[in-house]
């Protein structure tokens, strides 16, 4: 009789064990549950707790401090040396060897051998002239230039001849017969023109 009481105790406190052991391991889980979800509030009020404004010049120097990485970078990234020729700007359509030839063929250059006087007793010495025509009160003139440098301004008589020239623009040097005067001949899209010059004794 004694061992049953015994055994119906030891069951009992076994049981209360077991139960009181539940309710501890059970309450673990809702104590760190908890602790999980406070922990982001935590860490975000010790941050508030340790912010300082920053001022816009603090603000700037970051600023410029990025934008300079930015240009340095892009920096490496361009090819060394400089281009040669005229550039094209990014986005305009890239234009064809003929207009090119044109833009060359508008502006006929011509060799002088001797000097020429004009009416205006200007000399014209012996060299390379690039020639372009000028019309002006329905008169027509020849401008003479070396580099960006007019040297001299004659005026033409439009004759409306081309001398069978097959280019559309075209500049020449003539000797005239007696070899006193050479003819300079030009013509381009709206012209045929020509001026004739005194050859210097």
């Amino acid at each position: 009789m004694m061992t049953d009481k015994n055994s119906s105790k030891n069951i009992k406190r076994f049981l209360c064990l077991s139960f009181a052991a539940a309710m501890l391991f059970s309450a673990f889980p809702a104590v760190a549950e908890d602790d999980f979800w406070d922990e982001p509030m935590k860490i975000d009020a010790a941050a508030k707790s340790q912010q300082k404004a920053v001022t816009d010049q603090e603000f700037n120097k970051v600023i410029n401090f990025f934008n300079k990485k930015k240009k340095k970078q892009e920096e490496k990234k361009k090819p060394k040396g400089q281009p040669i020729g005229p550039q094209i700007p990014e986005g305009a359509a890239v234009p064809d060897s003929n207009s090119f030839k044109v833009t060359y063929e508008a502006y006929p250059t011509v060799m002088i051998p001797v000097t020429l006087v004009t009416e205006e007793r200007v000399e014209i010495p012996p060299g390379f002239y690039r020639i372009l025509s000028v019309k002006k009160d329905n008169d027509f003139y020849l401008n003479f230039y070396q580099g960006n440098s007019i040297i001299a301004k004659i005026r033409a008589i439009n004759t409306g001849n081309d001398y069978n020239q097959k280019s559309l623009n075209y500049a020449k040097v003539m000797p005239v017969e007696g070899n006193r005067y050479m003819n300079v001949i030009y013509g381009d899209i709206d012209c045929n023109i020509e001026a004739q010059l005194e050859i210097k004794e």
